[in-house]
C-alpha cells in the first residue's frame, strides 16, 4: 500500500466520521425541519474547527508532562506555552465547591486544597488515590481526559443567555439511559446520542457543547465525537458518582 492509497484511506474515513452525525440529524424524528437543516450545517463547521484542533488533541498525552514539569503544586493553571492544553475549569479536577461571581453572574470554582488530606484525595474521581495537584492527576485528567480542552473552548460559540435552550428528544440521556437530545442554543446545536451495547456504552457527541449552558459559561466547547466506547453505567452507580 503507497502514500498516496493511505492518504485517501484516511481521507474517507474522517469524511465519513465528520458526515454521520450531520445525516443522522436529518433524520430525527419530532424535530422541525428547518432546526434538523440547521444543525447538520452547524455540525459543518464544528468538524471544521474539529479537526483543526485534532493535532493539539492527539500530542495531548505528549505535550502535558513537559508543561507540568513547568508547573508548581500551588499553580491552577498550564504555562502560556502550554495553554491550548490547559482547561476552562482548571488544571486540578472539577470536584470543587462552585460560587456565583456577582460581578458577572457566572459560577466560578473555589481552588483545590493545597494540603495533602484524605479528604483532598478523595475528591480525585479520575486518578484515584492521588492528590489533585499532583502531577499524575493533572496528567489524566488534562493529557488523557480532557485532551486539548482550553483549545476546544477558544474554537467554541458564543453563548447568549438572553436567549433560550430548545431541547428535542430525551434531555436524561446519559451514560446509564440509552436515548438521544438535540440541543440549540444562539445558532450552536449539539446533538447527544447512546446506547448500550452489552458493558458498553456507544455514544454520539457532535457540534457544540450547549449543555455547557447549565454552568452559565462565556462558551460552548467544540465537540466532534461522532463514536466512542466507554463503560456503561448502572441507574444506581451513575447516581452514586
Amino acid at each position: 500500500m503507497n502514500l498516496l492509497s493511505c492518504l485517501a484511506i484516511v481521507a474517507a474515513v474522517v469524511v465519513i466520521w465528520c458526515t454521520v452525525p450531520a445525516l443522522w440529524v436529518l433524520c430525527l424524528p419530532d424535530v422541525p425541519m428547518a432546526h434538523r437543516r440547521a444543525a447538520a450545517l452547524c455540525f459543518g463547521r464544528a468538524s471544521l474547527r474539529g479537526l483543526a484542533m485534532l493535532p493539539a488533541d492527539l500530542l495531548a498525552p505528549l505535550v502535558v508532562p513537559f508543561a507540568l514539569l513547568q508547573t508548581r503544586w500551588e499553580d491552577d493553571a498550564l504555562p502560556r506555552w502550554a495553554r491550548w492544553w490547559g482547561n476552562d475549569v482548571g488544571i486540578n479536577g472539577d470536584k470543587f465547591t462552585w460560587v456565583m461571581d456577582p460581578a458577572t453572574g457566572q459560577g466560578v470554582p473555589l481552588p483545590i486544597p493545597l494540603t495533602d488530606t484524605p479528604e483532598a484525595r478523595a475528591l480525585c474521581y479520575w486518578a484515584p488515590g492521588h492528590h489533585p495537584r499532583s502531577r499524575w492527576a493533572r496528567w489524566v485528567w488534562l493529557g488523557l481526559r480532557n485532551r486539548a480542552s482550553a483549545l476546544a473552548v477558544q474554537l467554541g460559540h458564543p453563548a447568549d443567555y438572553a436567549k433560550p435552550v430548545d431541547v428535542w428528544g430525551d434531555p436524561a440521556t446519559s451514560r446509564s439511559r440509552a436515548g438521544w437530545v438535540l440541543r440549540h442554543h444562539n445558532g450552536a446545536y449539539q446533538f447527544h446520542a447512546t446506547r448500550r451495547l452489552g458493558a458498553l456504552c456507544l455514544r454520539t457527541n457532535y457540534g457544540y457543547k450547549v449543555d455547557f449552558t447549565t454552568w452559565q459559561r462565556p462558551a460552548m466547547p467544540v465537540v466532534c465525537i461522532a463514536i466512542s466506547a466507554l463503560s456503561w453505567k448502572e441507574p444506581q452507580a451513575a447516581t452514586a458518582n
